[in-house]
């Protein structure tokens, strides 16, 4: 059960507050502007719940860093017009009301491998073994087909 001072949500409504006070089921919540609400208690998460569960951010652990430099170096191959079809497709992703968007600056390099990835239909494998020296197809012939295929305008 909720406590007076606990930060609570109700998803649906997509409304924030705190607890004020509790009566059986029902739980009166004051929002930022003053407004005062009421839920019934299995209607309500913990906001630090719901955060937590939607949170994007990437672990500060050695094993969740282990592969930055293959990523970045393959984002440091891609042309503008592709990076900017992952940046497009980023930002068309339906959001969950009530978290914030990350900007594309603060994604980490795999998050905008992956976006870039979903917005060519290309895996991320597929990308990583292109930039690799000697590969069949290399990473600019790869991107050279993407943005053929797309309409887009090559380098020049």
């Amino acid at each position: 059960m909720f406590k007076v001072g606990d930060t609570v949500r109700n998803v649906a409504a997509n409304v924030v507050g705190n607890v004020i006070e509790a009566d059986g089921d029902t739980v009166y919540i004051e929002q930022s502007n003053g407004c005062e609400v009421d839920f019934r208690a299995s209607d309500l998460v913990l906001e630090s719940e719901f955060q937590a569960k939607h949170d994007t951010s990437v672990r500060d652990d050695t094993g969740s860093h282990a592969n930055d430099e293959v990523y970045e170096a393959v984002l440091s191959n891609f042309y503008p017009a592709l990076v900017q079809m992952g940046q497009d497709s980023y930002a068309q992703i339906e959001r969950v009301p009530g978290v914030a968007a990350k900007s594309w600056d603060s994604l980490s390099s795999l998050q905008k491998l992956n976006a870039i990835s979903a917005a060519t239909e290309i895996p991320v494998k597929t990308w990583i073994d292109s930039n690799r020296p000697g590969a069949k197809t290399s990473i600019g012939k790869l991107q050279l087909s993407v943005l053929a295929a797309s309409g887009r305008k090559a380098p020049t």
